[in-house]
């Protein structure tokens, strides 16, 4: 059986040919796909198959952060605490001394999760321009998404899409991403001449550029978890 804590989801799809299984690290869970004629039985069987991977792949996951009172939250690399006020009537707030919450206890995570998505609209916002700026390359638009399987992407329309987790991130993990989106509005490819233009304004270069990719592999599950 899968631990109390890990649900399995179950999955249909119509281009499947075999069974497969994956653990969504942001909720915890276990997706099951099945082709459209697998039973639910077999299924069962086939989880019940890989529960050694299963049980490794959850517990490899980073601790999911706690969201309330007394515990801290990343904000830019930074580790904020989050300080419960019940008598005060401000909403959420930062300010130097951490993320200040109103209100009653029970509604300090979700008021946490929508202050930092109001948050990352301001700042990966002013990001955005402070870059292209300096690039002299503009966005046709940009919008910021809660997507779990790249931090950014850019149409050729020149719509650009950031994850507004990119707000948890070092400032300079999240200023390679946008940089790397916005040279795609010139090479719209992974070309030489698009490394080159995105390691010209990556801070130190191609060596700070290979960083920030490295600190994405390392800790892109636990940027997933983070809130």
């Amino acid at each position: 059986m899968l631990p109390p804590t890990a649900p399995l989801v179950w999955r249909r799809s119509k281009r499947a040919r075999r069974m497969t299984l994956r653990v969504d690290a942001v909720q915890g869970s276990v997706v099951l796909t099945l082709p459209e004629r697998t039973s639910r039985k077999q299924g069962l069987m086939f989880v019940q198959q890989h529960m050694d991977w299963i049980s490794a792949s959850l517990a490899s996951l980073p601790e999911k952060p706690v969201l309330a009172n007394g515990h801290d939250i990343m904000i830019e690399g930074s580790l904020v605490p989050i300080l419960h006020d019940p008598t005060a009537r401000r909403g959420t707030w930062l300010d130097a001394d951490g993320l200040h919450v109103s209100g009653d206890a029970d509604h300090t995570e979700r008021r946490v999760r929508d202050f930092l998505r109001v948050l990352a609209k301001d700042r990966l916002s002013a990001a955005v321009k402070r870059q292209s700026e300096r690039m002299q390359l503009v966005p046709s638009r940009l919008d910021l998404r809660d997507v779990r399987t790249r931090w950014g992407s850019c149409t050729r329309q020149g719509r650009i899409m950031l994850s507004w987790r990119l707000l948890i991130t070092p400032v300079e993990i999240r200023d390679y991403v946008i940089i790397h989106e916005l040279a795609h509005l010139r090479h719209f490819d992974h070309g030489a001449d698009f490394w080159a233009l995105v390691d010209h304004f990556c801070s130190n270069g191609r060596p700070g550029r290979l960083a920030a990719e490295r600190w994405l592999r390392e800790n892109g599950v636990a940027l997933l978890r983070a809130a």
